[in-house]
């Protein structure tokens, strides 16, 4: 009986997205703070719908006076929905490629200027254009970065957090604030993960590669020190 509950509250919350998504497309400008506030009510309203009870804590050390480069552990698809709904600064987010196939989608996350990354490939000019462009992006706007690269769903262990997206971010006036999101529960409906209850979303202290090391430090070892600062959140967050 409550895998039937889960069925129609997932197919319930499947249609209140895509009716948002096609009654505000043409609400969507070349404005990105603009559109970024649109997403932002989306995505409250999709929380609201799933009855997420979404508290944020420490939100007050995010930089408001330089760009940052937020940096989370990734469960399921919705902490992109979590975080839209949490913040009050505009954030764009570094996403998978497969994410712009779905035409509607595409337009908003283009809208929010999101990039594009190929996470499987092994071509290198890709790969040092995909940095390269989230190096032009921090310069101008505030990025959500999964370093996990995909999603952990049940397995509360996160996964080790890849060096390809702290490449190349050496010298730009812009931190690093590791985040933990901590969902309560999460059911799954075939390939479709819904988290139920509670979710939090713990900042950190945001920190420089320079704080770190006066040493030229390299991609994985940001990534491995990022991800030592998010498990101290987990930690935090009684997790």
């Amino acid at each position: 009986m409550r895998k039937f509950r889960d069925i129609l509250g997932m197919l319930r919350l499947l249609y209140r997205l895509v009716y948002e998504l096609i009654r505000n497309y043409r609400s969507l400008t070349d404005d990105l703070e603009h559109n970024f506030f649109v997403c932002k009510k989306i995505c409250k309203k999709i929380v609201k719908s799933a009855n997420i009870r979404l508290s944020t804590f420490e939100q007050d050390k995010l930089p408001t006076d330089k760009r940052f480069l937020l940096v989370p552990n990734h469960r399921c698809f919705f902490d992109v929905v979590f975080l839209l709904a949490a913040s009050e600064q505009p954030i764009s987010f570094v996403a998978a490629k497969e994410l712009f196939n779905y035409p509607l989608l595409h337009r908003y996350l283009k809208s929010i200027r999101c990039i594009c990354l190929d996470r499987y490939t092994k071509d290198i000019t890709k790969l040092k254009a995909s940095i390269a462009e989230i190096r032009s992006e921090l310069s101008d706007h505030n990025l959500v970065l999964f370093p996990e690269g995909e999603c952990s769903y049940h397995n509360k262990r996160m996964n080790k957090f890849k060096k390809g997206g702290f490449m190349g971010i050496s010298g730009l006036n812009m931190e690093i604030v590791p985040a933990f999101i901590k969902i309560g529960q999460i059911r799954n409906i075939g390939r479709w993960m819904i988290p139920v209850g509670e979710v939090g979303i713990y900042i950190g202290d945001p920190f420089r590669v320079e704080d770190v090391s006066t040493k030229r430090m390299q991609a994985g070892e940001i990534a491995s020190y990022a991800q030592k600062r998010v498990l101290e959140l987990q930690e935090m967050a009684g997790e």
